[in-house]
């Protein structure tokens, strides 16, 4: 039987940044859900995505920089 290969980079990268992306979304939503139009809502829904991606996408930013490590060969 074979290991199980570890994912890809890219596998990594993408699962990381659809996280933030639908993040962003979800506070884009109920931004505007809320009554804030134009650039303000963009940028409430910006800061407010960030924020809550460095708790939420913690265990994908640290896998992708794992295996970005792992690809340079400093691991």
């Amino acid at each position: 039987m074979t290991e199980p290969r570890e994912p890809s980079l890219l596998s990594i990268n993408l699962r990381y940044f659809t996280l933030r992306a639908v993040l962003f979304g979800g506070v884009l939503a109920l931004v505007l859900l809320l009554g804030v139009n134009g650039w303000i809502a963009f940028f409430l829904a910006l800061a407010g995505s960030g924020a809550l991606s460095f708790p939420l996408a913690l265990r994908q930013r640290r896998a992708a920089q794992r295996a970005f490590e792992l690809r340079r060969g400093r691991v």
